[in-house]
Formats: C-alpha cells, sequence, structure tokens
C-alpha cells in the first residue's frame, strides 16, 4: 500500500511517521522550502532560537504528546510560571505581578481561572461575548477576557463559539476549556529552549519529504492522484490532507470530484483566526531579567521574552496579537505596525526612548499556505471540526482544525489528528 501526505506540517509529519512505522510507504509533499509548516524555528534574527510560529507546550497531561519526543530527544525546556513573572497593566491603571493582580481583583482572576461551575452551559449558537455577558461578567471582565483569553484562542469574542471554548473536554475531571488544555492555567506552558525544529527534525528524520510541491489538484475517483504546480503527478491509494484550514477554504486546491456537502458544511463553520507575532531585538534587558511577560492595555496586548533568565546581552520581545487586534495591525501595514507595537512597550514598561535593534512582522494571515495563525469554530457550528476530520476514503483529514475542541490550536493537537489519520488508513486494511 502507498500513501501520500499533503503538507510537512506537525499533523502531515505524524501521519507520515506512523505510516513508515507501520510499513507504509509515504510520501509527503510540501509546498513550502522546508519542513515544520505553522510551527517555525528561525537561527539568524538572535543569539537563542526564535519561534516565528508555534512557540509552547501546552500542559504536562498524558494528552501532551510533544513530550514523548522532547524526551526522545533530549530536549531542554523552561518552564514559564506565569503567576510571579508576568506583569499585568490593569484597567485601572496598576503595574502588577499576575498574581497580586488577582489577589487584588476578583472580578480579573475570575477571567484566569474560569471557575464557572455554577454556570449554565454555553449553548451552540452562543458566541463567548453574549455568552459571558448572560452570566454577567461586566465590561472590565471582558475587557480582560478579549485581552488575554481571546486572543490566546486567535479571534475576537464574537467569532468564538462559546460551547467549543469553555467546554470541558471529554472525560476530564475538572474545570472548563481555559484551565484544563490551553494554557491559561499559570503552571503549564514550557518553551523548548533547543528550538521547536529540533523537535519537527527528529520528527521528520527519515521520511521521504518532497519540498517545493504547492498541490493545485487532488483527484480522488479511484485511489489519489496528486497535480502539483511543476505539472508532476503523485499516486497512491490514500491520501492523508494537512492542508491548513485557510488554505481549504481558499479554492486554491482543486479537489476532484467536489468534496461533499460535510466537507463544505465543515469549512463553512470555522473560520481562520488571523494570529500574527511582532519580535524585537534589544541591546540590553529592557526590564528586570525575571520578568518574562507583560499583559497590555495597548496592541499588542500579550508579551514575552524567550530570553528570560538571561543576565545582560541582547534580549528579544515578542508580541503576540488576533482578532480585531490583528486586523488593526494589517491595516496599519509593516513598518506602521511595528512602530504601533514599540510605543505599546514604551509605554508599558514607561521608558519613551526605547528604540530596538531589529525587528520582524510575522504576518500569517498573508502566508499563502497558511493564510492564518490557526482555526476557530464560529458560533452556531460545534460539530465543525468532527465533520472535517471525518474519513472520506481515499482522502483522510488531519490538521489542527480537524482535532477535538479542547486540542485544536496546539502543537500536539495536531500531532493527534495526524496519528489519528494514519491509524484510519492501517484499519482500512
Amino acid at each position: 500500500m502507498k500513501a501520500l501526505v499533503i503538507g510537512a506540517g506537525i499533523a502531515g509529519l505524524s501521519a507520515a511517521y506512523r505510516l513508515k512505522s507501520a510499513g507504509i510507504e509515504a510520501t509527503v509533499l510540501e509546498a513550502r522550502d522546508r519542513i515544520g509548516g505553522r510551527v517555525w524555528t528561525d537561527r539568524d534574527f538572535a543569539d537563542i532560537p526564535i519561534e516565528f510560529g508555534a512557540e509552547l507546550i501546552h500542559g504536562r497531561s498524558a494528552a501532551v504528546n510533544t513530550w514523548e519526543w522532547v524526551e526522545k530527544l533530549g530536549l531542554r525546556t523552561w518552564h514559564w510560571n506565569k503567576l510571579d513573572d508576568s506583569m499585568i497593566r490593569t484597567e485601572e491603571g496598576e503595574w502588577l505581578t499576575m498574581g497580586a493582580a488577582r489577589a487584588a481583583s476578583a472580578e480579573l482572576d475570575s477571567t484566569r481561572s474560569w471557575d464557572l461551575s455554577d454556570a449554565p452551559v454555553a449553548r451552540n449558537d452562543e458566541d463567548l461575548g453574549s455568552y459571558l455577558r448572560r452570566i454577567g461578567f461586566s465590561e472590565k471582565q471582558l475587557r480582560y477576557v478579549q485581552r488575554s483569553f481571546a486572543n490566546a484562542e486567535g479571534e475576537s469574542m464574537e467569532r468564538l463559539n462559546a460551547a467549543a471554548h469553555l467546554q470541558p473536554p471529554p472525560d476530564a475531571s475538572g474545570g472548563p476549556r481555559g484551565v484544563d488544555s490551553d494554557g491559561e492555567d499559570e503552571s503549564s506552558d514550557f518553551r523548548i529552549l533547543d528550538g521547536y525544529d529540533a523537535y519537527y527534525q527528529g520528527l521528520a528524520e527519515g521520511l521521504d519529504i518532497r519540498l517545493n510541491c504547492v498541490v493545485r489538484r487532488i483527484d480522488w475517483t479511484d485511489g489519489a492522484q496528486v497535480i502539483v504546480d511543476s505539472g508532476q503527478d503523485y499516486s497512491a491509494d490514500a491520501a492523508v490532507i494537512t492542508l491548513p484550514l485557510g488554505v481549504l477554504q481558499s479554492g486554491c486546491v482543486n479537489f476532484e470530484p467536489a468534496l461533499p456537502p460535510m466537507k463544505r458544511e465543515a469549512l463553512n463553520g470555522l473560520k481562520m483566526g488571523p494570529v500574527m507575532k511582532l519580535v524585537y531585538l534589544f541591546e540590553e534587558p529592557i526590564l528586570d531579567p525575571s520578568i518574562g511577560a507583560i499583559y497590555a492595555r495597548g496592541n499588542p496586548p500579550m508579551w514575552w521574552s524567550p530570553s528570560l533568565g538571561r543576565e545582560g546581552g541582547a534580549t528579544v520581545w515578542t508580541g503576540f496579537f488576533s482578532g480585531d487586534y490583528a486586523r488593526e495591525m494589517l491595516a496599519l501595514g509593516e513598518e506602521a505596525a511595528i512602530q504601533k507595537g514599540l510605543e505599546t512597550l514604551r509605554q508599558e514598561i514607561g521608558d519613551p526612548t526605547l528604540q530596538f535593534v531589529n525587528a520582524r512582522w510575522v504576518n500569517w494571515p498573508d502566508d499563502p499556505f497558511a493564510l492564518g495563525g490557526y482555526s476557530v469554530c464560529l458560533p452556531g457550528h460545534y460539530e465543525a471540526r468532527d465533520k472535517l476530520a471525518k474519513a472520506t476514503p481515499p482522502l483522510y483529514w488531519a490538521g489542527e482544525a480537524s482535532a477535538p475542541h479542547h486540542l485544536t490550536a496546539m502543537v500536539h493537537g495536531a500531532y493527534f489528528t495526524g496519528q489519528r489519520a494514519a491509524q484510519e488508513i492501517l484499519e482500512s486494511g
């Protein structure tokens, strides 16, 4: 049996690895001139690895499969203690550690703990903002949610399906999604000090990967025949489709015959969040080296430093923004957005003269092979991810958009979908 895997992001590498381990000949076709997809480690910007895409390992539970490879490859990690090493500019203008701010404000604390055990369950047709207003969140609390939780989820509150983002994952023993699985818990995030590329290169070792293969047509009438833009075609008994949601929605890949209504329903119920980064290099630390993150009132609203803990020397700070924050920056354009991000940082740390040595605008919405950061489920479409994930032999579906709600927008979720799709092929005989 032969299989094709479309895309060498984490889902595609995961599927190809699983198939190869089972003795299935699998060829990976990747449009870029590199592997990793939306995990992209840069080693030229600074003297440490800088992540222009996915950056953190979220959680230490058994579901976080990234740790298997971290341990197998002997990679070093660093734990992000958000309570003590993160500063927040409160809605009142105070500059406090996250721990102190939460202790001083029950309103803020509830937007971080998500202890909503007595609240009614969110409906499928409710957006996150409407649901939170219904259960009594104040406008101040909603601003906190937009700055932190919603920004991390990839979109503005009115575009987030409340049920998809707050329901506990299946078989969960604890609270809502914000605590159990998306990194809002202050004890859950880790950075790979050796760079995320060490992980995906380890995963890719020994696989048959063809770079610069931009897929234009997939004929799945009898098996899978894939035509790339050079005119070359590849044939196999099955294909794993790991194309990012934005690429699938763009229509730039032609499926023959057309995808069934279930897939079109899935694509209509999901949206690619406009997720972006601004990365700045400074000659020396701009804050006490023990401070590793800032929750700002400006744009970008979220900042962190991959250089946390270093004494002296050049320092990197990354601004992370999505939804309306990203749309504002996109309207400004690269140069003005870089300046706006710098101005936000100046205001937060109280240094109007702050200047950077180098800056990088990471524009995932305009990347032709991504067309956005990661997927969000729209109000009224709770089942969309399950529909996207459902196999339509000889096509099998993977990628973070097809992950269960509690695993989306995360590297280990993408890995999970690749394993699932490969297993479906193996079980098909």
